[in-house]
């Protein structure tokens, strides 16, 4: 079990040079599991600082795994349409006989409910072809939710390779990231990366059962490109010049943000 950040780093270091490592368990998480145990890391379903006072995420090279990176409403006095006022105006009928809006926005492009995100250089907002702004994220407010959810992270990425119908991972890149960048947080959603998503109907009480308003990221791969600070961690980096800041994660263990925080 590594004791410190140096300690952490010199045994990604060791993995890497193991080359391709065959997967511990089968399946989607076995990147995690695998990397967690050639750690020394015991498995913790509960997001939370795990190397050496950092959280770990391990994903596949160019993956394109579907991942929430946090859910937020928009600021109570950005909202002009929202809630039971937007579903019952336009959302639809569901298989369940709900009136219902559960859709994906992406930018510039409305979708088939006529919905798309806007944005300028302070805020991002969802729009709606007859009704304009519905609601507005300022780009301070989602920065605040961002770096609550994530304060720094430790991203590992993997190349994979199949033998014998068994998964195998060369762990060989691996970055320390910090802070949010607000430019290339626009530049991943202009580029369709990062995406929102609306989930809620209207129950026979007639209350709003909204499920969260999730940001998402459609390549997990890519995550990195989300922060300030990324610096390489396989290379000859000094680790002490690493640094790390080990500010307090706010995720509940309920509270939905990644899908498998591996």
């Amino acid at each position: 079990m590594v004791q410190s950040f140096e300690d952490f780093v010199s045994r990604l270091r060791e993995i890497k040079q193991m080359g391709y490592v065959e997967t511990h368990r089968a399946g989607n998480t076995g990147i995690g599991k695998t990397l967690e145990d050639l750690l020394g890391i015991e498995e913790n379903n509960i997001p939370g600082p795990d190397a050496a006072g950092v959280e770990l995420k391990s994903t596949r090279a160019h993956s394109n795994n579907l991942n929430t990176l946090f859910t937020k409403e928009p600021p109570r006095g950005q909202r002009k349409l929202w809630n039971q006022d937007l579903v019952r105006d336009l959302g639809y009928e569901d298989s369940k006989e709900r009136q219902a809006l559960k859709v994906t926005v992406r930018p510039n492009v409305p979708n088939n409910r006529g919905f798309y995100l806007t944005y300028d250089e302070s805020s991002v907002a969802v729009s709606h072809e007859e009704w304009g702004d519905v609601a507005t994220y300022p780009l301070d407010f989602l920065q605040e939710t961002f770096e609550g959810k994530m304060p720094e992270l430790v991203m590992v990425i993997a190349d994979t390779k199949t033998v014998d119908g068994r998964e195998h991972f060369w762990y060989n890149e691996a970055y320390h990231l910090d802070g949010f960048d607000g430019d290339d947080f626009l530049q991943l959603m202009r580029d369709g990366v990062i995406t929102l998503d609306l989930r809620m109907h209207i129950k026979e009480s007639g209350n709003i059962r909204n499920r969260g308003t999730a940001w998402r990221i459609m390549e997990e791969s890519r995550l990195d490109e989300a922060f300030a600070s990324r610096t390489p961690l396989l290379n000859d980096t000094e680790v002490e010049n690493i640094e790390i800041t080990s500010r307090p994660h706010n995720v509940h263990p309920n509270q939905d943000t990644f899908d498998d925080f591996e």
